[in-house]
């Protein structure tokens, strides 16, 4: 009897060793440790947010036409923004200032805070299933939308590039080109997402980190760049964490599309910092 028992405790525990050796990932990081990235954004041609319509058809709703005109208004050169990371990419802070609004967009744990640093609130959001290491931040990467960010760690494994990753996405390797003073390597992909949309995405990558992305939508072309980049920098940890005595509420998923998703946090600086760093990037392929 105890032979029996000892055989079946010995399958069970090889079963569990086999099922999580299934489950297990490989974590992609950075080639560097640290670094600041100052980036330049150019949204292209916008398409008319007011006339939008949804994936099953009919109009989305917006919340107001305040959000819809701020959107069709919007203009990213008015918009700056700078990526913080550590850990080589385990930590990332994205902060965007735009007119007086200042957001900074962490993640901690499964969950990704927009932070007015104004208001001193934030807004949580859960890290849908689409991210990679529970990193990949913004709308575009949580909902397979395909796009590459800027600094931030993504499903793709650059450093590493194996051949399914290379035919699921149609990766091209185009040579080297120099950003923000250091040479990249070119490619250019063209990702399908669950919905099966396709984006046509050129990227410069510099030791796994994506330093400029130009993707191309039905919608518009849009582009980010960094203009500068900082690597093995020394900054704060407090950059990482929510602010002393922050008001977090959680963002409604199901209200209007745009009404709380959009504007994360109740400012529009949240765009540029919580939605995915690049609205081409993230949102193009919808």
């Amino acid at each position: 009897m105890k032979k029996y028992l000892m055989a079946a405790a010995l399958i069970a525990a090889v079963c569990v060793s086999v099922n999580a050796k299934k489950k297990e990932v490989k974590e992609v990081l950075f080639g560097v440790k640290s670094g600041i990235i100052t980036i330049s954004s150019d949204m292209g041609d916008m398409p008319d947010f007011s006339t939008m319509t949804a994936l099953g058809g009919g109009n989305i709703s917006f919340g107001d036409s305040t959000f819809q005109n701020l959107m069709n208004n919007f203009n990213a050169s008015d918009m700056t923004e700078q990526i913080y990371f550590d850990d080589y990419g385990r930590k990332t802070a994205r902060i965007t200032v735009y007119g007086d609004n200042i957001t900074r967009v962490i993640s901690v744990g499964d969950t990704t805070y927009t932070i007015n640093e104004n208001e001193n609130t934030a807004t949580a959001m859960p890290i849908f299933g689409g991210g990679r290491n529970g990193r990949s931040g913004g709308f575009g990467g949580g909902f397979g939308m395909g796009g590459v960010q800027i600094g931030q760690i993504g499903d793709i494994d650059w450093m590493n590039l194996d051949k399914k990753t290379i035919r699921r996405n149609k990766i091209k390797e185009l040579g080297e080109e120099q950003v923000a003073g250091v040479t990249c390597k070119k490619y250019s992909m063209s990702p399908s997402n669950q919905m099966g949309f396709t984006q046509n995405i050129t990227v410069c990558v510099y030791k796994g980190i994506p330093l400029s992305t130009v993707t191309e939508s039905d919608w518009s072309t849009t582009s980010q760049t960094a203009v500068s980049f900082m690597g093995n920098a020394n900054f704060s940890q407090s950059f990482f964490s929510l602010p002393e005595g922050c008001k977090v509420s959680q963002m409604n998923m199901g209200g209007g599309f745009g009404g709380d998703f959009m504007m994360m946090g109740g400012d529009f600086g949240g765009f540029g910092g919580g939605f995915g760093g690049g609205f081409g990037g993230g949102f193009g392929g919808f």
